[in-house]
This record gives structure tokens, C-alpha cells and sequence, in this order.
């Protein structure tokens, strides 16, 4: 059932103090469906309406019935906005009758006339999603990236005519039903750089993986990074799911697997899994803690002192393909390098990351050494939280 809006003039009375204001017989108007509307689309939560309208408003106080049978709707959430002379045009009260499914505006209004105005709402059972659909060449070196938005409508509303925006560059014109589900295409980057790798995450991953009853292997997938230039065919990615194809030297398409795209802006990178792997085997060992610069109390008891800390990996590749592997490792609280036995670089304060080519049957082993500072004494467990994997 669609959304009625129904007018009310109030009839002034003569004991009634509104100075300046002419009676009017009370008038009763339904109106037609919007002139236009706008949807609004979120990740996080229900879609936003903006319907615009011209409301017939008389001079002295006009009473705007706003009603939604059938459709379910956040009543707290329903706004009336005049787009022409603030200062003469005013919703001076809103009031929600106990049926809750209508309520009314009172409007004030110093000269009669047709007034543009914005009705919003936020419609439950209105929303979206995002579907990828990637297609790796058969060299993996190239990928081409199929974009849908999933627009669902359960709203009890159907909008015959609506302009759509995804994001601030992304927005088009559809119907959508009641019940509804419809997909609609729309552009996105089509030149991310693309790399296969191993991805190890000391975080996620197990360092002594041997001694484990199921080790998990090490995940594999793509590496996506987006361009960072302002180009009209580079874009930012809303967060959604990536089904992943590749085709093989026949020209076939094989689904791979699939994975959850965050947001990402120009210029991101993210690790796009397919699987997991045995042939890798990556351990990680605390192999020497010297403590340095310790500084006591009156009492001789030591409060705090620095540490020179040394880990090492081992990294083993079984098979007889060479890979290309992405470990990821932290470093928490204040420290510096002493000697670091791979080239690495910084994404944050604590986080290396590593790129290690690993021939076919080959095994790797060098020592990261840092210095950490200022660690307290009764802390020290929670500094060294990696000893303790």
C-alpha cells in the first residue's frame, strides 16, 4: 500500500491568538505520488527516502497528515523540510496519534501558496549489498571486476521511479517493487594491480605449526591493490563478496573460491583468499631476550629496563613450484631495529611486512633482532604477547 500524505487547513477561531492570520474552511487533499525520489543507500543500515513534493499551504496554521499503512517505517525518523523561506515556513510540532501509523505536522505559514518541501523516512526491509565477480586471466596477472548492487525491497512500499545513489560518484534511476529483489551493474576500477601470493599473518597464523595436531596451511589468493591516482576510471570499493574465476589455457572459467571485500579506497591493498596450503610451512621461534639500561627503585627492585630481543623463521617450501609469500608481523609498544634480517616495510608503527621469494623445495631461515623500550616490570607478559604463542 503506498504512503499517503493528507492536508488539513485548521480553522481558526476568532478567540484563537495568531495575529495576522485569515480564516479558511477546512480542506482535505490527498496527494499524488511524489514527484521524485531519492534513495539514499548505507552499509551499515536501512536505506533513506527523500521524497519531494509541493504542498498546498494556506496562511495561519496548515495540518500535514503524514500516513504509512502497510508500510513499516521508523516513525521517529520522519521528516518534513521546506526547500523555500525557512523563516515564513516552520514545522512548529509533530504528533504521532496512538494508531502509529500516521502523524501530523503542523506547519506555520505567512502567505498562502505551493511550497516544494522533502519528506524523509528511513523504510525497514529497504536495503542493499554489493556482489563482486572477478575474473582472473590465465597467467593470473590480470583481473576484471564485475560490479552488482543488490537492491531488496521489503519495505511495503513500491517506488515506481527512484534515483538510486550508491556513493557520491554512483547513482542511477530503477523501479523497485514491493518484494522485490533486483541486481543492477555499475562501473568500477578496472585496472587493480594483481599478484598471487602466499599470505602468512602472525596474528592469525600458528608459529610452531610441527607440534600442532591440524595444522591449517598457509592461505593463498590474490593480492588486490587499487590505483591511487584521480583518473575517471579508478574508484573507491564498497565492502562486499568476491566470487573469483579464472580462466585456464582453454579459455574455460573455473571458479576458485571466494572471499569478503572490505571498503577500499584508492590506493588500498588487500589479500584476497582462495584457499590454504600445506606446501608452506612457516615457524616462528623467541629465540634470546637480553635485558638492557634496567633502572631499580630505592629499594633495588627493578621497575623498568629495555630488552634486545631476537625471533626467528623458518620458512619451508615443499613443493616444487617456487611461491611468492606476504608475512605480516608485529611489534608492540616503542622499539628499534638492530638488526633485521629481511628488507621490510612499515604500514604502522608495529606492523612489518615482508615480501619473500621462496624457490621450489627451499628453506629459508634469518633472525629479526629490535630493541624494546621502557618495559615495565609487571608488565612484561603484556608486552611480549608473541613469546607466549
Amino acid at each position: 500500500m503506498a504512503i499517503r500524505i493528507l492536508i488539513f487547513l485548521v480553522l481558526v477561531t476568532a478567540g484563537t491568538v495568531l495575529p495576522d492570520r485569515s480564516c479558511a474552511d477546512t480542506r482535505l487533499g490527498i496527494l499524488p505520488v511524489p514527484e521524485a525520489a531519492h534513495i539514499r543507500l548505507s552499509d551499515q543500515g536501512p536505506a533513506l527516502v527523500q521524497e519531494y513534493h509541493h504542498l498546498s499551504l494556506g496562511k495561519g496554521i496548515t495540518q500535514v497528515t503524514f500516513s504509512w499503512p502497510g508500510v513499516r517505517l521508523d516513525p521517529d525518523a520522519v521528516r518534513l523540510t521546506p526547500l523555500e523561506d525557512p523563516e515564513s515556513i516552520r514545522v512548529i510540532s509533530t504528533v504521532f496519534p496512538p494508531d502509529s501509523t500516521h502523524l501530523i505536522w503542523e506547519v506555520d505559514c505567512q502567505k498562502t501558496g505551493v511550497v516544494p518541501v522533502i519528506i524523509s523516512y528511513l523504510p525497514a526491509g529497504l536495503d542493499s549489498l554489493v556482489t563482486y565477480t572477478a575474473t582472473l586471466t590465465a597467467d593470473e596477472t590480470d583481473l576484471d571486476l564485475d560490479a552488482r548492487l543488490v537492491l531488496r525491497n521489503f519495505s511495503g512500499q513500491t517506488y515506481s521511479l527512484a534515483t538510486v545513489r550508491l556513493d557520491a560518484d554512483t547513482m542511477f534511476s530503477t523501479q523497485i517493487l514491493d518484494r522485490e529483489t533486483r541486481q543492477i551493474p555499475f562501473p568500477v576500477s578496472q585496472n587493480p594491480a594483481v599478484k598471487k601470493i602466499f599470505h602468512w599473518d602472525g596474528q592469525r597464523m600458528p608459529h610452531d605449526p610441527k607440534n600442532q595436531d591440524a595444522y591449517p596451511g598457509v592461505p593463498f589468493g590474490y593480492r588486490l591493490t587499487l590505483p591511487a591516482d584521480d583518473s575517471d576510471n579508478t574508484a573507491d570499493l564498497r565492502a562486499g563478496k568476491v566470487r573469483i574465476f579464472l580462466k585456464d589455457a582453454q579459455n574455460r572459467t573455473l571458479f576458485t573460491g571466494e572471499d569478503s571485500l572490505p571498503f577500499l579506497a584508492k590506493g588500498d591493498t588487500f589479500f584476497l583468499e582462495t584457499g590454504r596450503s600445506r606446501d608452506i610451512v612457516i615457524t616462528k621461534r623467541r629465540m634470546n631476550t637480553d635485558k638492557k639500561r634496567i633502572r631499580r627503585n630505592d629499594k633495588g627492585k627493578i621497575q623498568v629496563f629495555d630488552q634486545v630481543v631476537t625471533d626467528r623463521f623458518i620458512l619451508e617450501n615443499t613443493s616444487d613450484t617456487p611461491a611468492e609469500i606476504q608475512l605480516i608481523d608485529r611489534i608492540s609498544g616503542e622499539w628499534e631495529p638492530v638488526d633485521m634480517g629481511h628488507a621490510y616495510t612499515l604500514e604502522d608503527h608495529e606492523t612489518l611486512i615482508f615480501d619473500i621469494f621462496l624457490g621450489a623445495e627451499e628453506t629459508r631461515t634469518f633472525d629479526l633482532t629490535y630493541e624494546m623500550l621502557n618495559l615495565f616490570a609487571d608488565k612484561f607478559i603484556q608486552f611480549n604477547k608473541v613469546s607466549q604463542q
